[in-house]
């Protein structure tokens, strides 16, 4: 029989069973290849010389020594790359620079895609080169600053690889890299996740019927990575059958591994995920925007546009989600303000519906829920089960450290708080008390202990008949509860009622008096009436003050710059009174008007104040003037972890 006719029947019979003629196909390369050549098939053909990390795209090699374990697939390659094996070292050292770059060296990936981009030029035929080269693209992708190269390539990158796959379905090399590339792009742009199920279920099918196309490391990352893809697409059955596959192959192999694996993989999502995604840089945007307004938010959604299209850990867009919901937050649009917040809410649920076992996704989650109003989303149910499940998590919390975990005690007892269930509150707060926190924790208990530890008094008791003493507990009374005290709300409301109906011209006694209407509206158990209260409270404050009285124009410009700038619009109200204050007590240092303390908060807030309203030249004069006043005091510290320098 002629080697022509003996290749149609060998062709013939791998369209019926690309594996039942194995060793007969192999014999036929390397009679081929030895009557051909007189030198030894190239490395780079040999599949399993080369140990990959799957979560990331990876390449094979062949070993020149052992031709009988190229599978059927490689046949058409080992005749097509003549002009390759020409110059084997050149495409060993692309290969070698491209996984050199797949690792992270950016010089690499440069270097790995001009070789490759040189022997494709060469050889376009060969589906080894262009598999490659297209895996090449891809990864300049990965590495480019802007989201239009960084869309280019990876799509360049894709039409190559899919180019291989459709030419030979088979080519084990091919579907080995495409199925990564299409793993790490996120779905939200590329909708590859098909494609990566489709590669990674093929070369599981391929390795079962012949397991010398894979090491046992790669076939366990990619069966990891179906269980991933499959979680992150909504499929659990799927995702469990090749959880079950996977843990089967772990006991065959080393069954002391299984526990670990088991064990770990609890924490996989918290921890493993978050060294493949998050950066430092990356949660510097993050923090930046979460401390800071708009002009941060603007720019660390900036940051993450680009960062999540190569950074597609469930993480990265948890996080990028929470700063779209940032967005509402800051906006000055009712619509805008609410439509942020329940996208963002909806997403997040979506995504841990999607990973429900990540402590990172669900710690995110619990702090967006208790960002936004629990009178208008009713998140405070949700935080309270996230961060439970967290704390639950002892490995996770270790992890983190103990500011986190005492941040999430503090902030278990807030989301309590908010469901109105004191007891509860007050338990997870003694727990983070034994636990010795830092400053700002213990000095956060203390303001809770004294707003719980209010004892309700006879408000008939006070008497108009001693108008100082009214005034002085009255005063007491608002100041604890404009730190959160609802029945001290109350009472301030009483006893400013009945010092304004007394001293009906007194303007301290009304001024109180509306702040303290206002006020109720925090405690309001439904939208209408938080409403009302506040826009009465509102209506009065704009009319109490009838003097340039310092006191009173600080206490209103507190309620105007606590107020949603979406709803109310008392951002250049509250200016316009800082200012005013500001100017009185820095002319009357000797006997200020308010005290050292409510000066630097004003400062701090006036800054704020201004950058909202885009005047971010005052905003930095105002802070430049807080540094002078107190270089060490709590507010530059804040500013100076939202990058504020200081001269």
């Amino acid at each position: 029989m002629t080697r022509k006719k003996r290749e149609m029947l060998l062709a013939t019979l791998v369209k019926r069973n690309p594996y039942i003629s194995k060793t007969v196909l192999s014999k036929e390369v390397v009679e081929e290849n030895e009557a051909s050549h007189s030198k030894p098939l190239p490395r780079s053909l040999k599949l399993k010389d080369n140990p990959v990390n799957s979560k990331k795209q990876s390449g094979h090699q062949t070993n020149q020594n052992q031709t009988k374990k190229v599978p059927i697939e490689n046949k058409d390659k080992v005749a097509s790359n003549k002009s390759t094996e020409k110059r084997p070292n050149l495409l060993k050292e692309a290969i070698q620079e491209h996984e050199a770059g797949i690792k992270g060296n950016k010089q690499s990936v440069k270097k790995a895609h001009s070789l490759l981009k040189e022997l494709y030029e060469q050889d376009p035929d060969s589906k080894e080169i262009k598999a490659y080269f297209g895996s090449a693209i891809s990864l300049l992708a990965r590495d480019a600053h802007s989201v239009t190269d960084k869309m280019k390539f990876a799509l360049e990158g894709l039409k190559h690889l899919d180019e291989v796959a459709e030419l030979d379905p088979k080519f084990i090399v091919g579907r080995f890299l495409r199925g990564h590339v299409a793993y790490r792009l996120p779905d939200l742009y590329f909708q590859r996740s098909a494609t990566a199920i489709e590669d990674f279920s093929y070369m599981v099918e391929a390795y079962e019927q012949d397991s010398t196309i894979l090491k046992d490391e790669e076939y366990v990352e990619i069966l990891k990575n179906l269980v991933d893809v499959y979680r992150r697409t909504n499929q659990p059955d799927s995702a469990n059958n090749y959880q079950e596959k996977l843990k089967a192959f772990k006991e065959m192999k080393n069954p002391a591994m299984v526990d670990n694996d088991l064990a770990s993989e609890n924490n996989s999502e918290s921890s493993t995920s978050l060294k493949d995604g998050m950066t430092k840089e990356a949660f510097t945007f993050y923090n930046k925007a979460l401390n800071g307004t708009v002009d941060e938010v603007k720019e660390a959604l900036n940051f993450f546009e680009v960062f999540v299209l190569t950074n597609t850990s469930p993480e990265v867009e948890m996080y990028y989600i929470d700063l779209q919901s940032m967005v509402g937050r800051d906006s000055i649009n009712t619509y805008e303000m609410f439509g942020a917040a329940i996208k963002a809410m909806k997403a997040m649920d979506s995504l841990i519906n999607e990973h429900p076992n990540s402590c990172e996704l669900k710690l995110i989650r619990a702090k967006q829920s208790l960002r936004i109003p629990e009178l208008f989303f009713r998140r405070a149910a949700i935080a309270v089960s996230d961060i439970e499940y967290v704390l639950k998590n002892h490995t996770f919390i270790n992890e983190k450290g103990s500011d986190i975990h005492h941040q999430l005690l503090f902030d278990l007892g807030i989301a309590y708080e908010k469901l109105d269930m004191l007891k509860e509150a007050e338990e997870a707060w003694n727990k983070l008390k034994k636990l010795n926190p830092n400053r700002e924790l213990q000095a956060k208990l203390k303001e809770k202990k004294e707003i719980y530890s209010y004892k309700k008094i006879d408000v008939r008791t006070l008497s108009v008949a001693t108008k100082d003493k009214l005034y002085e507990k009255a005063k007491e009374m608002h100041e604890i509860a404009a730190k959160g005290c609802k029945i001290a709300a109350e009472q301030s409301l009483e006893a400013w009622g009945k010092a304004k109906d007394a001293f009906s011209e007194c303007e301290i006694a009304q001024t109180y008096y509306a702040a303290s209407v206002a006020l109720m509206g925090k405690f309001a158990n439904d939208p209408q009436e938080m409403f009302k209260d506040t826009i009465q409270g509102i209506k009065l404050l704009n009319v109490s003050i009838q003097t340039d009285h310092p006191e009173l124009k600080y206490l209103r410009g507190v309620i105007y710059q606590s107020l949603p700038e979406g709803f109310f619009h008392t951002s250049d109200k509250a200016i316009k009174d800082f200012k005013s204050v500001k100017s009185a007590y820095e002319q009357n240092r000797e006997n200020p008007p308010i005290s050292k303390q409510q000066y630097l908060k004003l400062l701090f807030d006036l800054g704020h104040l201004y950058k909202k309203t885009n005047f971010k030249d005052q905003a930095e004069k105002t802070w430049q003037a807080l540094y002078k006043e107190d270089s060490n005091s709590e507010y530059i510290h804040r500013l100076k972890g939202l990058g504020m320098a200081f001269e």
